[in-house]
């Protein structure tokens, strides 16, 4: 039976919605409901009646939502009790997304080493994708992420290290570009393309609501060196964190003061391992003091 499946099915039980259940999921409506279609086909019995005000479960589904609730229990207990078992003298596998240059990872791999030399740590750089379906089925330990919904949908959690700003990214030959600091009135008349809202949370209502002049929109593509470089060349600014702009030659930063800043930590699973514990515990330390 497919794991997928059946996590679409916990989610869509829990929001009562496929368009809500898809959001949370990040995947369409349409590739929700195929999942929900599959896994009924599969079991042989409907788990949801459909009508025009929405969708609930079905006795059966009740049943099967209640035993497979209980499956699940059991069996992250027994893969949390192998996981300790086997991080005991084992290894610490560390994501990162892949195009970014990682910025905790280095700063705590020398202390934690220094208080755990048994421990090998593994360093992994990947798609943002792939990050997730790896910590999902055990291939990683944590990842080096950013506090969003998405680090904690479907039994990951977030821990907070610090929390940053962003620097404004703009072409070289942008007229602010020779600038020691900049705010968000320097911005005015400005177009800010940023990756993804939800990674900055408030911040676009923020500047709708104070800076109405400034218009402020997301576009994931921006994240290809190639696209920012020529929506740049048009006469946009980006809003990156402070440690990557370095990446994106030939564009240039100018760091953005403002009051607004976005914690920065570790993606983990549910229940988390005693490894996990402890890599936390030294980030923690390391950046007890840290601002950006």
């Amino acid at each position: 039976m497919n794991t997928k499946n059946l996590d679409t099915f916990i989610t869509l039980s829990k929001y009562n919605s496929i368009n809500a259940a898809a959001d949370a999921l990040f995947i369409s409506s349409p590739a929700l409901q195929q999942q929900i279609n599959r896994l009924e086909s599969e079991i042989g019995f409907r788990l949801f009646e459909r009508s025009a005000s929405g969708i609930r479960l079905t006795p059966a589904g009740e049943t099967f939502l209640d035993g497979l609730t209980k499956l699940r229990s059991e069996m992250e207990s027994l893969l949390a009790r192998c996981r300790e078992t086997d991080s005991l003298n084992k290894s610490l596998r560390v994501g990162a997304i892949l195009g970014l240059q990682p910025d905790l990872f280095p700063r705590v791999s020398g202390p934690f080493f220094q208080k755990y030399p048994h421990i090998v740590q593994k360093p992994v750089m990947e798609s943002e994708e792939q990050l997730f379906s790896d910590l999902d089925r055990g291939a990683l330990d944590i990842i080096e992420y950013f506090d969003c919904p998405r680090a904690h949908a479907a039994g990951r959690n977030f821990a907070p290290l610090f929390w940053e700003g962003r620097d404004v990214l703009m072409s070289p030959n942008h007229p602010l570009v020779s600038r020691e600091q900049l705010t968000l009135d320097d911005l005015a008349g400005q177009h800010i393309i940023v990756y993804r809202f939800d990674r900055l949370p408030g911040l676009r209502e923020y500047v709708e609501k104070y800076h109405p002049n400034i218009r402020i929109s997301e576009d994931p593509r921006v994240m290809d060196l190639y696209t920012m470089v020529r929506s740049f060349e048009d006469g946009h600014v980006g809003l990156v964190p402070p440690h990557v702009g370095s990446q994106f030659h030939p564009l240039r930063t100018v760091p953005l003061k403002m009051d607004m800043r976005w914690p920065v930590g570790l993606v983990y699973r549910e229940p988390r391992s005693a490894v996990v514990d402890q890599f936390i515990e030294v980030a923690r330390q390391v950046f007890q003091h840290y601002e950006k």
